[in-house]
């Protein structure tokens, strides 16, 4: 009885930036599939935006970028967002206008 190992695939384009590998929603790489039967030239002028999950930069990208790469998308690693910016003097008083 022979077993079958399946390497995982996805569909997906290289980040324009970083170079990191980003998938496409499943909407987006159907449509690379379904209009394989249409004219070329059609097909060129396809593009969507999408943004890189590794350095957060957003660019548009062609619908014959996308290509199938082996393995599993990676998560990245969030940085912590800022903290609050303070409006007013660590001693707790804040300014008064005058009137």
């Amino acid at each position: 009885m022979p077993i079958e190992t399946l390497n995982p695939t996805f569909r997906g384009v290289v980040c324009l930036h970083c170079k990191a590998t980003i998938p496409v929603p499943a909407i987006v790489g159907s449509e690379k599939t379904a209009n394989d039967e249409t004219d070329s030239s059609q097909r060129k002028s396809q593009v969507f935006n999408l943004r890189c999950p590794s350095c957060l930069k957003e660019k548009p990208y062609r619908t014959r970028e996308i290509v199938d790469f082996d393995g599993t998308p990676e998560t990245p690693m969030f940085q912590e967002p800022p903290g609050p910016v303070r409006w007013f003097p660590r001693d707790g008083k804040a300014r008064v206008a005058k009137a």
